[in-house]
């Protein structure tokens, strides 16, 4: 399905860009992935794929991920910012703005270098979570970030049409610790999500033509409980 078509992915060396990265592999796409980490990602992802060392953070490290991705079609951020669950009144806001520089501010400086490169016809797909609509103590932080993601995806679409902007919303995904799978069971799906299940919405959304402007919620019904 993405035959000879280039997918750019951020934040590929675990969880969800990782299976992203696979899925897309799988469908003939030709897969360029970036992290922090990129002699563990080329080991994950075997000698087809392309792997970059790249700081979302730091637009000194894009040049040589660029440079090889060439024109890209789709673009995937999925990267994730290392935030301690705290109550607001304890809220390390140093650490919370270290997590929108990653998670929002790492996509906008990321998604405009790349312009030069997208495809007419391409799409970019941000990734936010649950915690942005589905509100609970201790992640205020996150919350902020994840729905700040939902609206750059929402102002993009509009701005860098017609290159499609969507984000990915995933829900609770294994491995999550007991009391979270024991909470999954009372979701209309019953249980805690996979990291492929996920990814398939970014597949979806690259080939979808007619799609841009929304966001996928992947969350086995979560958000209904």
């Amino acid at each position: 399905m993405l035959h000879g078509r280039t997918v750019l992915v951020l934040g590929g060396n675990a969880g969800i860009g990782l299976a992203v990265a696979r899925l897309a592999h799988e469908n003939r796409a030709r897969v360029v992935v970036a992290s922090r980490s990129a002699g563990e990602l080329a080991g994950e992802l075997g000698p087809e794929v392309s792997a970059f060392s790249c700081d979302i953070t730091d637009p000194a490290t894009y040049g040589p991920l660029l440079e090889a991705a060439g024109t890209v079609d789709h673009l995937v951020v999925a990267v994730r910012p290392a935030l301690t669950p705290a109550p607001f009144a304890s809220l390390e806001l140093d650490q919370a703005r270290a997590g929108m520089d990653v998670k929002l501010w790492g996509a906008c400086s990321f998604v405009q270098a790349a312009l030069p490169r997208m495809s007419p016809q391409g799409s970019v797909t941000l990734t936010s979570g649950i915690v942005g609509q589905k509100i609970s103590p201790g992640h205020a932080a996150m919350a902020l970030i994840d729905a700040a993601v939902e609206t750059l995806a929402r102002a993009l679409a509009v701005e860098l049409a017609p290159i499609r902007v969507n984000a990915v919303s995933p829900g609770y995904l294994a491995p999550k610790p007991d009391e979270v799978a024991a909470m999954a069971q009372g979701f209309p799906a019953g249980r805690l999500g996979a990291a492929r299940e996920a990814a398939a919405s970014y597949l979806h959304l690259m080939l979808s033509p007619y799609v841009t402007g929304t966001v996928a919620v992947v969350d086995g019904g979560a958000l209904l409980v």
